[in-house]
């Protein structure tokens, strides 16, 4: 929870919990002064009318004169009303203008009670003005304030009580049952300042409270704030640094393909060589030869031949990788028709039998796409032991792309080599076995990458393998398919 709202607070919350609570009262006595002096203006104003009106000009003969109390109101009035009001608005909020106030409130409420004679209900200015004090929430105020009217109804009764009670003897004691009623709502203005000084206590702590809660809040937030901007610099950082890495990468790529096609290329004619020279040594010297140089003269010839495949393998690999490729719409349909067309002499003597669903209209290589079919129907043909291969074009959709496949009843492959395959030179098995170089899966990977999709393999050892790639669904397919499909349901309505 948040210490605002605990019980205990720490020391540096108590120490500003004080300082808020003296700012808060500093405002409320600047505040309540600037009343006062409002006020009192308007108490001498008051006083003068009611001096003109209980106190009238009176007539003798040819003489006239102004009442006395008409004079008292305006100079007395105002001799008791000018120090507190320069005092409220020149220094407003110090002690002394508080007290000098509440002397000049009490003055005001006996120079009335004197003008209107002692009339019981002027002294009720006295508790008014006892309530206005209060608005100080200062108890030393209306102590100031209780003294000054005691001492006035005490003076005034005990030397001119027709002023403060309107009679004119037997009031020497009486300021004491004024007094008692004084100190009776000094008891209950009392208590209710000091309730009001307690809430205000407490306020002040808990906004203490708050802001030390607010402080910690600010601070850790600079500290997250400090920590995610060097955390985002470091990622910038190493986002450059990948940047750089990945353009280096591709620069040692493009030359390391442009070494492996160049080499590949440039080694074709010596391997053509050695392998057309070695037949020839082969022919001339046949007869001169005992079994164990022809032996040795097989494997050279068998050697030449096979680096001769793997030169090329190699080469064809290198411009999988690098060709241009072509963007149209292509019909994989037939893609497979050209690849079981090169095919078809594996597929005659083998029995085998293809069965393929509706295939997809797609945007890419037609050569590339054909080639990729050509090399996973080869391995299915392969790839099989004492039965007649059978072998399934799939075609599902998942999202926003065609998943495509080849399924066959061959030998299949361990889970763990799904991903071995397809890199250049990888064999599960001797040539002696099977024949091949290891990169026609790695050319099928090439061509599946560019065309914006990716290939895999799900096989188990003996239950034969499904090989499958993705190729993006293009809008335009979409379209030619649904307006075919429109195009068979007039159809269908025509008839």
């Amino acid at each position: 929870m948040l210490s605002a709202v605990n019980t205990t607070h720490s020391a540096e919350e108590l120490q500003r919990a004080g300082e808020l609570l003296r700012r808060q009262q500093q405002t409320i006595y600047a505040r309540t002064d600037r009343l006062f002096a409002i006020l009192m203006i308007i108490q001498w104003v008051a006083g003068i009318g009611a001096a003109l009106w209980i106190s009238p000009r009176t007539w003798a003969g040819v003489m006239s004169e102004t009442h006395v109390h008409l004079w008292a109101a305006i100079f007395l009035g105002g001799a008791i009303t000018g120090l507190p009001v320069f005092l409220a608005w020149f220094r407003p909020g110090t002690a002394l203008t508080r007290h000098i106030i509440a002397i000049g409130q009490m003055l005001t409420s006996a120079l009335l009670i004197h003008l209107t004679g002692g009339r019981i209900e002027t002294h009720f200015h006295v508790f008014g003005s006892l309530a206005f004090l209060a608005c100080y929430r200062d108890w030393r105020v209306l102590a100031t304030a209780t003294i000054v009217v005691a001492s006035d109804h005490w003076v005034r009764g005990w030397l001119w009580p027709e002023s403060v009670y309107g009679v004119l003897s037997g009031a020497s004691f009486r300021f004491l049952e004024h007094a008692g009623w004084v100190v009776f709502e000094d008891i209950f203005l009392l208590v209710t300042i000091r309730q009001s000084i307690t809430d205000m206590q407490h306020n002040a702590r808990n906004q203490a409270a708050l802001e030390s809660t607010n402080s910690r809040i600010e601070l850790e937030v600079k500290r997250r704030t400090e920590e995610l901007r060097q955390s985002v610099a470091e990622t910038a950082e190493t986002s450059q640094k990948l940047a750089k890495a990945n353009i280096a990468l591709e620069q040692r790529n493009t030359e390391l393909d442009q070494f492996t096609y160049i080499a590949s290329h440039d080694l074709q004619e010596p391997v053509r060589k050695l392998v057309s020279f070695s037949r020839l040594l082969e022919q001339d010297i046949d007869g001169d030869l005992n079994e164990d140089a022809r032996r040795d003269l097989g494997f050279i010839v068998d050697a030449a031949n096979r680096m001769r495949n793997l030169v090329q393998a190699l080469l064809e690999l290198s411009r999988a990788g690098r060709s241009a490729m072509k963007q149209t719409r292509v019909e994989i349909n037939d893609c497979v028709d050209d690849a079981l067309h090169a095919l078809a002499l594996r597929i005659e003597e083998s029995g085998a039998t293809v069965t393929r669903g509706d295939l997809p209209v797609v945007i890419g290589d037609q050569t590339m796409l054909t080639q990729l079919y050509q090399n996973l129907i080869s391995n299915a043909l392969k790839f099989i032991e004492d039965k007649t291969p059978e072998i399934e074009l799939t075609v599902t959709r998942d999202g926003q792309y065609w998943v495509l496949g080849v399924r066959d009843n061959g030998i299949g492959m361990k889970a763990e080599y799904a991903e071995r395959i397809f890199q250049p030179f990888q064999r599960l098995h001797n040539r002696g076995q099977y024949e091949g170089t290891g990169i026609g899966l790695s050319i099928c990977k090439k061509t599946a990458e560019r065309h914006g999709g990716e290939i895999w393999v799900e096989s188990d050892e003996g239950k034969g393998a499904h090989f499958q790639f993705s190729l993006p669904i293009p809008a335009t397919a979409e379209l030619q398919v649904d307006d075919a499909d429109a195009s068979k349901a007039e159809l269908s309505a025509s008839f």
